[in-house]
């Protein structure tokens, strides 16, 4: 592939020098076949012939020459282009512009080798008269003319051949760098065409190649942005929800809304946990400014729990402090235990968003239904409340219920939400351990 551009140019002007010589034959030949039917109807020859053999006896005559003086003929004769002079006298050539003089050679033998229209001529030179052949080769300019024309015109043809045979190269290599400069002003989903099998189609490719490797990367490098804001945003929501349950605690400990000593104390005990998940999702707020990559995913250390203990007291911390709303839960367990494996800090967020957004927008006059199912190694958790009429772009961007879906996601669960005719659903599907041996 490396020299295929290269053998394609060698060939282009092999066949580009074939088309151009094709041309000169047959230009010449049609120009020599058109000059000769000229020359052959013209009398152009012999009007040039005989006015020069005027002028020679015109120099004869003013210059006294004599047949001796071969010098001052020669001189004549050179100044005279396309023309032959020989000079015969008593049959014997005493003179010729163009060899030296051979007394061998006779008027007859020369006769034969000259054109049969060539006039002799009795010039009278000062010491005896000569037979004078003024022989004209005037066709030789038009001929020389002819073969100029013809070779440029099979220049031209070769220039021609050539460009057409390479313009689609031409073209490809102009529209390269116009998609070139398409990319240079930013528009990188342009796509570079690639054409043929050489090396400009490679270098075409290997350029397209550059731009999906630069897409690619700009799209990870916003990806690993988008991800890092969306998970600094979420964790700082979520430390409104178990802070502004702490506050909820702190405000029943301070009043003494407590009943008995052992509601203070778990108040107490839920205080502290809150105070230690604040702690723990503050300290990851500090780990996710180093996150680099949106395709690394948290390390998340499970453990596993018995299933109602820990529903329900997860349950418990929340309806503790949304005594302000009637919330009916329906738990459908069924007899055998059953075991969750999951995180609990990050369980713990979970029910916190959920029962932060109840709080914030359900309806307080109707109730809010709880139903817990397990069936077939899973856990069904649905809420459905009313929803009060609230601006909610005032309070909430959806943060927390991302949150929850990414969270659930770690744990092989789901989250998916509905709402319809004021009426909101969410429903969460996490996978169970079920347990022949009741752990309570």
């Amino acid at each position: 592939m490396g020299k295929q551009l290269k053998l394609k140019l060698v060939l282009t002007i092999m066949i580009s020098l074939l088309i151009s010589a094709v041309v000169l034959v047959v230009f010449q030949a049609v120009g020599e076949t058109a000059l000769n039917s000229y020359l052959s109807k013209s009398t152009f020859i012999e009007n040039r012939q005989e006015d020069a053999l005027a002028r020679f006896q015109a120099l004869v005559s003013s210059e006294q020459l004599s047949t001796r003086d071969h010098e001052e003929l020669s001189k004549w004769i050179t100044g005279e282009r396309y023309l032959k002079l020989f000079i015969f006298v008593k049959d014997k050539l005493i003179y010729a512009s163009n060899t030296e003089a051979d007394p061998a050679i006779n008027e007859e033998l020369l006769t034969q080798f000259l054109p049969s229209k060539i006039p002799i001529t009795t010039v009278q030179f000062t010491d005896q008269p000569a037979q004078v052949y003024l022989v004209g080769f005037y066709e030789y300019q038009y001929y020389n003319l002819l073969l100029i024309l013809s070779v440029f015109v099979a220049v031209i043809a070769f220039i021609i051949a050539f460009l057409l045979l390479i313009n689609h190269k031409i073209s490809y290599i102009g529209k390269l760098e116009r998609e070139i400069k398409i990319l240079e002003g930013g528009n990188l989903d342009y796509k570079i065409t690639v054409s043929g099998r050489d090396e400009l189609s490679s270098l075409a490719w290997s350029i397209d190649e550059m731009r999906k490797s630069f897409v690619e990367r700009l799209g990870s490098e916003e990806r690993v942005r988008t991800a890092n804001r969306e998970l600094i945003t979420a964790i700082s929501h979520d430390l409104r929800t178990p802070l502004t349950i702490l506050l909820g605690y702190m405000d029943i400990i301070e009043l003494g809304k407590y009943k008995t000593q052992e509601d203070l104390l778990q108040y107490i005990h839920n205080s502290r946990e809150k105070a230690y998940q604040i702690k723990i999702l503050s300290d990851k707020l500090f780990e996710y400014f180093t996150v680099s990559s949106a395709s690394e995913e948290e390390d998340v250390d499970f453990e596993v729990y018995e299933g109602r203990e820990l529903l329900d007291q997860l349950l418990d911390e929340q309806l503790a402090v949304i005594e302000d709303i009637d919330v009916r839960i329906q738990p459908n367990y069924g007899e055998q235990p059953f075991l969750l494996e999951m995180n609990l800090v990050a369980i713990r967020r979970v029910f916190d968003n959920i029962f932060s957004n109840i709080k914030k927008y359900a309806d307080t006059s109707h109730p809010v239904d709880i139903e817990l199912q397990v069936k077939q190694q899973t856990l069904y958790m649905n809420v459905s409340n009313q929803i009060k009429h609230v601006d909610k772009t005032k309070d909430s961007n959806e943060i927390g219920l991302v949150s929850c879906q990414k969270i659930l996601e770690q744990h092989n669960g789901t989250l998916r939400t509905s709402e319809q005719h004021n009426s909101f659903t969410l429903c969460i599907e996490l996978p169970v351990i079920l347990s022949s041996v009741d752990r309570r």
